[in-house]
């Protein structure tokens, strides 16, 4: 018996020294087991859609459709946000339709999800579906542009776009691109912890000139972006502003920046019950007012001119 429970006690050390490498190396394990797509698979038409907040579903082609599902109480003045996920199996899930109510909350809009292929398996980081989901976004976004002409059903209505994690690459490419969409077409984008290579984003960042304000939400600690960061060898966008040997990238000249400092393991930081008071209100601000938020209490502004730390409760700025 005595022997029985000496052997035990060895088994559990050994689960237990097991679950310790495992939690310390975590980002790289996963990176050991995930890799960037090789081959466009999971791209058809049908795999891409509308969704809205109560969980029906439109083809790309029936905006209208779409847009005409919300009540049409005060529906020309009321913001339209699109809402663009990121990487995982089930985009318009439960938690995914509650990220929308979430955000048609805090914006006091209606919420559309650009659905496309953003999972193949736990071996497949869709980085090639990224850029046909960019080619659909183009033609989704120039469908807008023809109704926010005087008359259509988006005129003199405000756009936002919550671009989330692996929507960052999409955007590269829609940027990339340089699809000559028309100035003024979105009031704002906001790109919520990036998963993109931050070397050279300026680059296709600047030619995104269809949006009249872009913000870029970055949390160092994010352990997504961790696991990016082993995978591709390389800074990404939504951790850090400073490349892997410590240099400091350009900065997009039409963006401003926002460092989530404090946060810890967030990846969903806008959502309730994964956030803290401080991101909470400077989040739902820039949602609502875009630029004229960046004046918040919990806002400090850095040297770098367009780049803006989140300080905690207790530690904000005075007001007045």
């Amino acid at each position: 018996m005595v022997r029985f429970i000496k052997y035990l006690a060895l088994v559990f050390i050994a689960i237990g020294m097991a679950a310790g490498y495992a939690w310390w190396n975590y980002d790289a394990i996963v990176a050991a087991i995930l890799h960037p797509q090789t081959s466009a698979a999971s791209a058809s038409d049908d795999s891409f859609s509308l969704v809205t907040a109560d969980g029906r579903h439109f083809a790309l082609s029936d905006l209208d459709a779409a847009i005409a599902s919300f009540p049409a109480a005060d529906v020309q003045q009321k913001p339209l946000v699109l809402y663009v996920h990121g990487f995982g199996p089930e985009p318009d899930g439960d938690f995914g339709l509650y990220t929308m109510e979430e955000l048609a909350k805090g914006a006091g809009a209606d919420v559309i999800m650009f659905r496309w292929p953003s999972w193949i398996s736990v071996r497949e980081f869709p980085v090639l579906n990224a850029k046909a989901a960019s080619e659909r976004l183009v033609a989704l976004l120039r469908q807008v542009a023809e109704r926010r002409e005087p008359g259509g059903t988006l005129a003199g209505r405000p756009l936002v776009i919550v671009a989330h994690s692996l929507a960052g690459e999409v955007f590269r490419h829609v940027g990339e691109a340089d699809a000559a969409l028309p100035q003024g077409l979105v009031a704002r984008i906001l790109f919520a912890v990036p998963e993109t290579g931050l070397p050279g984003h300026r680059i296709w960042m600047e030619k995104l000139t269809f949006a009249d304000e872009i913000f870029v939400f970055i949390n160092k600690d994010d352990p997504a972006l961790q696991v990016a960061t082993t995978m591709f060898g390389e800074a990404r966008l939504g951790r850090s502003l400073e490349n892997l040997d410590g240099s400091a990238e350009p900065l997009a000249a039409n963006a401003d920046y926002i460092v989530l400092d404090p946060e810890s393991w967030r990846h969903y930081f806008f959502v309730s019950g994964q956030r803290n008071e401080a991101i909470d209100e400077v989040f739902g601000e820039i949602l609502r007012r875009g630029s004229a938020a960046l004046s918040n209490r919990y806002l400090r502004r850095e040297p770098a001119g367009n780049a803006y730390t989140v300080v905690g409760p207790g530690t904000e700025q005075p007001e007045g």
